[in-house]
């Protein structure tokens, strides 16, 4: 997502400060939480819009540190357009294969595709396991809030590298709530298998 994009997101123009866009984000975060989606209400998409706003803010953010300053700068001019090239007919890709495995450890996920795929893989499996909690696409950072039947909420923070033939998806967790941890296994389980069933 580029600046223009994320301050139409957030309902922002340049010249705004850093306070003003925190606030923004805030009230929007508190508007699209999939946390307060009325009961049947469709909770995938409160979650997509949620990260959608995560990644705005994320951008206004990197550009105010980038200049320098506490306003938002104005965007840089878009790109002029290429000409038109011959129609193209695209195969299937590589990535396409479903080839995902967990390895011994059972904290790492190693997924063919390449790492930005393999993140939108991930950002969509982690929303039908649980809440999204925090996006960075440029560091390949996800965070997912899962719930334990009967035991507390925890935070899994899941890092993307690119292979050569793929991603790893590297997995920690922490309690959230004044319990301990449980295992990461099984939640390392249950994202493959999300992303065995897309």
């Amino acid at each position: 997502m580029d600046l223009g994009e994320a301050l139409d997101v957030l309902g922002l123009r340049p010249g705004t400060s850093m306070q003003e866009v925190r606030e923004a984000y805030r009230a929007r975060v508190r508007a699209a939480h999939p946390d307060l989606v009325a009961p049947g209400d469709d909770r995938s998409a409160a979650t997509a819009a949620t990260a959608r706003i995560t990644s705005a803010f994320a951008v206004v953010r990197r550009a105010v540190l980038d200049a320098d300053d506490d306003v938002v700068p104005e965007p840089p001019p878009a790109p002029p357009a290429a000409p038109p090239g011959p129609e193209r007919r695209e195969g299937p890709r590589p990535w396409e294969v479903d080839r995902v495995e967990a390895d011994a450890d059972g904290d790492t996920i190693a997924i063919a595709a390449p790492p930005t795929e393999a993140y939108t893989l991930l950002l969509e499996a982690g929303a039908r396991l649980g809440g999204i909690g925090y996006v960075d696409r440029q560091l390949g950072i996800l965070e997912i809030i899962v719930r334990f039947e009967g035991g507390p909420s925890c935070s899994v923070l899941i890092t993307l590298q690119g292979r050569a033939f793929g991603t790893d998806a590297f997995c920690t967790m922490e309690s959230i709530e004044a319990a301990p941890t449980p295992p990461l296994r099984p939640v390392v389980e249950a994202l493959v298998e999300e992303l065995r069933r897309r």
